[in-house]
């Protein structure tokens, strides 16, 4: 039991999530002061995007497709995006059935400001990656 116990730890996908852990963790402590986590920022992000190539509307259900995401778990990350004023929701006039989010200029401004932490940051991880593959 403890020799499977060993190699549950040591299987890739549990090292793989270890790591991604580690990398949200570093990337969040470079965007903090922005007042963005790096989810939201991505959130932001996609959301800029959207907006730039008109099509602003977008339904919950079409973001959590997009992002690979469950869409409880998109409305759970929304919300202090959304308590901040950075998206709005707002109801599709096609079909009042459906909720969609749009970015505001509060949050454009956010990730504006954001981007160069993140620039900053990316540029920091690139260079140290490649210190590590010049040494092995």
């Amino acid at each position: 039991m403890e020799n499977d116990f060993r190699r549950i730890m040591e299987c890739t996908c549990m090292r793989m999530r270890r790591a991604t852990r580690r990398v949200t963790q570093l990337y969040d402590r470079a965007l903090e002061p922005a007042g963005l986590t790096v989810n939201q920022f991505g959130l932001l992000a996609y959301l800029h995007g959207a907006s730039l190539q008109r099509s602003n509307d977008l339904s919950i259900g079409t973001i959590a497709e997009w992002l690979g995401m469950d869409p409880t778990t998109l409305n759970r990350n929304l919300k202090p995006l959304a308590a901040k004023g950075l998206v709005r929701n707002a109801i599709d006039p096609a079909d009042g059935r459906v909720r969609i989010v749009r970015i505001t200029d509060k949050g454009r401004r956010a990730l504006l400001k954001a981007v160069p932490l993140w620039r900053a940051h990316r540029r920091r991880s690139i260079q140290h990656s490649g210190r590590r593959r010049q040494r092995l």
